[in-house]
């Protein structure tokens, strides 16, 4: 799969899943929970300083929706960027097993409240 270059401060991608494995998505996705602490300093070393991951159920297929923001505008971040970390195997790993395509949402609006 081809990496997604974005520079902007706040991204969003639409990303599509393969058939028949959003149960599986679900269970992945709750176990990352309990690695949250992990989680959290891994996006911190990339400048990611929010993500938040939906589901979208749909007559077309299953996605989810990734929103990140990042620190600064001037860092560029490719989308699915491997880890150096030992969960990075496991993460590319689930990648490749769940993901059928992405793309990046037009964002139209966007507010920072202090």
């Amino acid at each position: 799969m081809e990496s997604l270059l974005v520079s902007k401060k706040t991204q969003c991608f639409k990303i599509k899943l393969k058939p028949g494995i959003t149960d599986y998505v679900i269970f992945w996705m709750q176990n990352l929970s309990d690695r949250r602490d992990r989680i959290n300093h891994l996006l911190n070393q990339k400048g990611i300083v929010l993500e938040s991951i939906f589901l979208e159920k749909s007559l077309e297929g299953d996605y989810l929706i990734l929103y990140q923001k990042k620190e600064s505008s001037d860092k560029t971040n490719k989308i699915f960027e491997r880890f150096r970390d030992p969960l990075e195997p496991a993460i590319q790993q689930f990648i490749n097993d769940t993901v059928e395509d992405v793309r990046p949402l037009k964002m139209l609006f966007d507010c920072n409240v202090s």
